[in-house]
């Protein structure tokens, strides 16, 4: 938690160069999934309101409070958030109120100095290696795994590729080369087959989902009907109606709480025309997400509103369109893979905005709406292409006491490559 306390002061608020026209720009760039939004947020010249579902104005940001929300939300937990939000509403901060609540503001958002040989000396990054299974088996829980017998092979030469290993990997590679360069490096879940509970989902479900539903139940975060319906279903069903968006937050808590300057989450994709995944596909691409694509449903809950308005009124957006538009060319240069383009995917057409950078698009998923830092989310490359299935299934590489597939080391240098090159400009 970055907010400490409360204290009236009456000294000028600083400004950090938002105004109604950045948001504007946010809103219709980045944020605003084809038009999805445009019952619930309203731009005056001076005052920006959102909406609640009846339609009443809820929440008031006048211009000359952006630069101290701007900062509040950049430097703030989402409870502290919801203070701020119930007690404001639509009415203008007091000279005090806004002077006590600037006074609060922790700012440990700002850039340690460049440091010659060790330039990310001081500089937080948070890692996240999607998903969480290593073998076969625990990633038929997940679903993210390829398993079939390329053609004109035996099945001595099946592809066996499991998504949660390429990604510890990939991470592991990487926390190693920004380590070298100074950074202070955490990974969201710690070794192979963990989840973001320092644990794997096997031991969680056998020896706490009990108590994790009970505990939920008590402070109605879980209907009597929701809640006996979950105590009942089998591993892999509750993975699917439960446990996966639950360790996601997880993971953003973990992430939060480390305050980073960047957050790097690695993933590898899938052609998805090629479903169901029995054979290989001739189609690769290489893209990244941002947030940002919201629909008014997103709005309902309360933490989603929040999250909105620390997107809309904060840079991070911006600054991670920047950190994935280079992240995305490294991929594309290092690896020879085409960047996508919008029509490339359904997900992309129904679910996703483009942005000016290609290969670069708005997604709003949970860790791009809840993790408070610039972020890239990376989609390097097509693991059931026909060449790049082969490639990593090779285990022909060796970096930093870490054998590996060559082709994982290559994305972790091309995440390393991005992430030098935005801290370093």
């Amino acid at each position: 938690m970055r907010i400490t306390i409360f204290i009236f002061f009456f000294i000028p608020i600083c400004h950090f160069g938002q105004t109604i026209a950045d948001c504007k720009d946010r809103f219709d760039n980045y944020l605003n999934l084809k038009g999805s939004l445009n019952n619930s947020v309203i731009f005056e010249k001076d005052i920006i309101f959102l909406l609640n579902e009846k339609g009443e104005k809820e929440f008031a940001a006048y211009a000359n409070e952006l630069p101290l929300l701007s900062s509040f939300f950049e430097n703030s937990n989402v409870d502290d958030q919801l203070k701020i939000f119930k007690q404001k509403g639509t009415r203008k901060f007091t000279r005090r109120e806004a002077d006590s609540l600037l006074m609060a503001i922790d700012d440990d958002t700002q850039l340690p100095q460049n440091n010659g040989k060790r330039p990310l000396q001081g500089i937080r990054i948070a890692i996240d290696p999607g998903h969480f299974s290593s073998t076969l088996e625990n990633a038929k829980v997940e679903g993210k795994y390829l398993h079939f017998i390329k053609p004109g092979t035996n099945i001595l030469d099946s592809i066996e590729l499991v998504e949660g290993n390429l990604t510890f990997l990939t991470a592991k590679i990487l926390k190693a080369m920004i380590e070298e360069r100074g950074a202070r490096v955490i990974l969201s879940r710690p070794a192979q087959n963990y989840t973001a509970f320092s644990m794997t989902y096997n031991y969680w479900y056998k020896y706490k989902r009990t108590k994790i539903l009970d505990s939920l139940k008590k402070i109605n975060e879980l209907t009597d009907e929701k809640y006996k319906k979950l105590k009942k279903l089998t591993k892999e069903k509750l993975f699917w109606a439960f446990f996966r968006d639950y360790e996601l937050v997880a993971r953003s808590n973990k992430i939060n709480a480390f305050n980073p300057h960047l957050t790097v989450i690695i993933h590898y994709n899938v052609d998805e025309k090629n479903s169901p995944w029995q054979n290989a596909s001739e189609r690769n691409n290489t893209m990244c997400f941002i947030g940002g694509a919201f629909v008014d449903t997103d709005l309902k809950k309360i933490n989603n509103k929040l999250h909105f308005l620390r997107l809309l009124f904060c840079k991070q957006i911006n600054e991670s369109e920047d950190i994935s538009h280079l992240t995305v060319t490294a991929f594309s240069k290092n690896l020879k893979v085409n960047k996508a383009k919008l029509n490339d995917a359904d997900y992309l057409i129904s679910k996703g905005l483009g942005t000016e950078h290609e290969g670069v698009f708005c997604r709003n998923l949970i860790l791009t709406r809840y993790i408070n830092s610039p972020l890239v989310y990376g989609e390097s490359l097509f693991q059931d292409n026909v060449i790049e299935c082969t490639k990593l299934n090779e285990c022909n590489y060796e970096a930093y006491g870490i054998k590996v597939p060559e082709r994982v080391y290559m994305v972790a240098r091309s995440y390393y490559e991005a992430i030098m090159d935005y801290f370093i400009r």
